[in-house]
């Protein structure tokens, strides 16, 4: 279940499942539930990007300390029932989420980091959410 379609049930009053036993489940480890209310940004990322030597200096950038920041795959975030950090950054390009959310999103950093244009785009987006 999406973390919208999640809210929205909350609101209304109606419970979700909750599997008894996810070690029978192959995806475990892709669908634990972060911890995410201690956060500042939410980083939606592969693997690749979340060690990309880019990815480092983006934050710094940012002025969020690397405690306050915390990475999850895409199939991870849809499926977090949980409130979400108001800043979420998507290396995925765009994704839905909470209006209550502010979104940032980029192509991979692999691309980022060749494109003068995308790296502006991220920036001015991060400028507008400061203000």
């Amino acid at each position: 279940m999406k973390h919208r379609q999640a809210v929205f049930l909350q609101e209304m009053g109606i419970s979700h499942w909750q599997v008894r036993k996810p070690a029978l489940f192959t995806t475990e480890k892709e669908l634990k539930q972060l911890n995410l209310s201690v956060y500042k940004l939410l980083v939606v990322c592969t693997e690749q990007d979340k060690n990309h030597a880019l990815m480092k200096a983006i934050i710094n950038a940012f002025g969020i300390e690397r405690d306050s920041v915390v990475y999850c795959s895409l199939n991870q975030f849809e499926n977090q029932q949980g409130t979400l950090p108001k800043l979420i950054w998507s290396t995925l390009g765009e994704i839905e989420v909470s209006p209550h959310c502010q979104l940032l999103y980029s192509p991979s950093l692999a691309e980022l980091n060749n494109t003068p244009s995308a790296k502006k785009s991220l920036w001015k987006q991060f400028c507008a959410y400061q203000q």
